[in-house]
C-alpha cells in the first residue's frame, strides 16, 4: 500500500488547501495519473499517483493540509482503509464545511453564518469568503492570496537586504530594429524584453556575484558568504491584472531568441488564468522587471530575498539629443535601472554589469 502525502511545495507556506480531488475514491488509478489538487499562497498543484492501484481518499476537499501529511492510499490488493467522509455525505442541514482560512477571515470581519449558507456552496474556501467581503459596504477588506505572497516578499527584502541602485540610459532604436528582424527570422514576437532577458543571462560567467545568493552569518560574529549558482534562472515580472508572478527561465543562456518569447507568452497565457505552477516561480536568482506604462521613467525594482540583483527596464520614450558630431538627433531610449545587494555588489561592478548589457543588447 502506498501513501499519498503532502510535499514542500514551497517555503512560504506552512499549509495549503485541498481544493479538488480528481480521481473518485475507490477508482483504479495508474502511476503518474494526476490525483488531487492543492492550493498554495501563489498557485495550484497536482499531485500524481505514486503507484498503480485502487485510490482510498483520506481527507476532504476543502481540507487543510501540511507537508507530510497523508491525504490518500493507493492499495495494491491488500485490505484498504476507511474512505474519508465527503463534504455533504453526513451531518444533514448542519451546513457547508467551512476550511480554516476561510473561517479565520469570518471570525476576523464578523460575516453574518447566514451570508455564508447564502453562497449554497457545500464547500467554502477562503476565495468564498475573499469575494463575499468585497461585495459588503465595509471599505477594509484582507488582501487576494497573491498580493500577499508579494507583501511578504516586499517586507522582507526591505528589512533584510541593504539595497543600492543605478541606472542607465539606452539607446534602443538599434535594439527595436535589431528585435524587428530577428522577429521576421524567427517567426516569433521578440522585443527589447526578449532581448534584455538572453542578454542578462548570457553575462552570467562575466558576472557571477550579479547572480550569487547571499548566505546569512552562522551565529553572532559570523562571516557572512555568498553561494555562486551554476547558471542564470531569470525571474521575469508578469501582470496582466490578476495579480504580480515572476515565472522563471532556468538556465535562461541556452535558450535562443525564440524559445525565450514562446515561453514568456506561455507565461502570459498563465497570468491570465491564474494557472502557474509552484515549478514555474521557484528557482530564479536574478529578476527583470518590466514596465510597460509610457508614463513611467524610473522605476526602482526591490530584490528578492535569496538574490542579489533586480534588472527594471522602462518603456520606450522619444528624445532629442546630441549625436557625435553635435548634430540635434530625434532618437528612442529606454531606461534600464539595477538594484542590487550592496553587501556583494559595488556600484562600479553594478555599472559595469548595466553597460555590459546595453552593448549586448545593441552590438
Amino acid at each position: 500500500m502506498t501513501e499519498l502525502r503532502v510535499p514542500k511545495l514551497n517555503n512560504n507556506d506552512t499549509e495549503y488547501l485541498l481544493v479538488e480531488w480528481l480521481a473518485e475514491d475507490g477508482a483504479d488509478v495508474v502511476k503518474g495519473d494526476p490525483m488531487v489538487v492543492l492550493e498554495t499562497s501563489k498557485a495550484a498543484e497536482e499531485l500524481m499517483a505514486e503507484a498503480d492501484g485502487v485510490l482510498r481518499r483520506t481527507a476532504e476537499t476543502g481540507a487543510t493540509c501540511r507537508p507530510g501529511d497523508v491525504i490518500a492510499h493507493i492499495s495494491d490488493g491488500s485490505a484498504l482503509p476507511p474512505a474519508a467522509d465527503e463534504p455533504g455525505a453526513a451531518g444533514g442541514d448542519s451546513g457547508p464545511i467551512v476550511t480554516a482560512p476561510a473561517q479565520a477571515l469570518i471570525d476576523e470581519h464578523g460575516v453574518d453564518p447566514a451570508r455564508i449558507r447564502a453562497l449554497g456552496k457545500k464547500v467554502i474556501k477562503r476565495a468564498d469568503v475573499l469575494a463575499l467581503l468585497e461585495t459588503g459596504t465595509d471599505d477594509t477588506r484582507p488582501l487576494p492570496a497573491v498580493q500577499r505572497a508579494v507583501a511578504a516578499a516586499v517586507t522582507r527584502s526591505h528589512h533584510t537586504i541593504p539595497a543600492a541602485f543605478t541606472a542607465v540610459k539606452l539607446d534602443a532604436g538599434p535594439a527595436i530594429a535589431r528585435a524587428r528582424a530577428l522577429s521576421k527570422e524567427a517567426r516569433a514576437l521578440i522585443g527589447l524584453p526578449e532581448l534584455l532577458v538572453s542578454a542578462v543571462a548570457s553575462l552570467h560567467g562575466r558576472f557571477p556575484m550579479c547572480f550569487a545568493e547571499p548566505v546569512e552569518a552562522d551565529g553572532p560574529g559570523g562571516e557572512p558568504a555568498v553561494r555562486l549558482s551554476p547558471g542564470p534562472n531569470v525571474g521575469v515580472t508578469v501582470d496582466v491584472g490578476h495579480g504580480l508572478y515572476v515565472p522563471v527561465l532556468r538556465d535562461a543562456d541556452r535558450l535562443s531568441l525564440k524559445e525565450i518569447a514562446e515561453r514568456l507568452t506561455a507565461y502570459r497565457t498563465k497570468a491570465s488564468q491564474a494557472a502557474f505552477r509552484e515549478d514555474d516561480l521557484a528557482g530564479g536568482n536574478i529578476v527583470v522587471t518590466l514596465h510597460t506604462d509610457t508614463a513611467v521613467l524610473l522605476a526602482v525594482p526591490i530584490v528578492f530575498p535569496g538574490q542579489t540583483c533586480a534588472l527594471s527596464l522602462c518603456a520606450p520614450q522619444h528624445e532629442f539629443a546630441l549625436d557625435s558630431a553635435g548634430n540635434i538627433v530625434k532618437r528612442t531610449a529606454v531606461t534600464l535601472g539595477l538594484a542590487f545587494d550592496h553587501r556583494l555588489v559595488n556600484g562600479r561592478e553594478a555599472a559595469m554589469f548595466l553597460n555590459a548589457i546595453r552593448k549586448t543588447i545593441t552590438p
